[in-house]
């Protein structure tokens, strides 16, 4: 019997944890949503320039790759590292609520298999 509320105990842990991560998360997207849209736009307006000397000079047009890597040398580092710190942090936040979400899945199952032992 013990082993089973030793087991819910600790699906009670991740559910909790689950919601601090899911607020952390959440934080990090509202803060990401107004920077992702000043890259973006600094990304289109870059492009857009780009494509505008290739048609009045003929400047051939870089690969996507390099339109990137010459959009970031152009933008203010600041909104660069705001930017991609951003971003990393809420993969970071992702990754840890997978794994928090797959420890949880494993004690429902050592759960599930606890009670089918009692029945049995």
């Amino acid at each position: 019997m013990s082993d089973v509320i030793e087991a819910i105990g600790k699906l009670r842990e991740y559910a909790e944890k689950l919601d601090e991560l899911g607020d952390a998360l959440t934080r990090v997207e509202r803060d990401l949503e107004p920077v992702a849209e000043q890259y973006e736009a600094f990304m289109l307006d870059f492009e857009v320039g780009l494509w505008k000397a290739h048609e009045d000079t003929g400047a051939k047009l870089p690969s996507a790759a390099m339109r990137v890597k010459l959009a970031h040398k152009a933008m203010d580092p600041a909104l660069l590292g705001r930017y991609t710190g951003l971003v990393a942090a809420r993969k970071r936040g992702q990754e840890k609520i997978r794994t928090v979400k797959a420890a949880a899945e494993a004690q429902r199952s050592i759960l599930s298999a606890l009670k089918e032992a009692m029945v049995s």
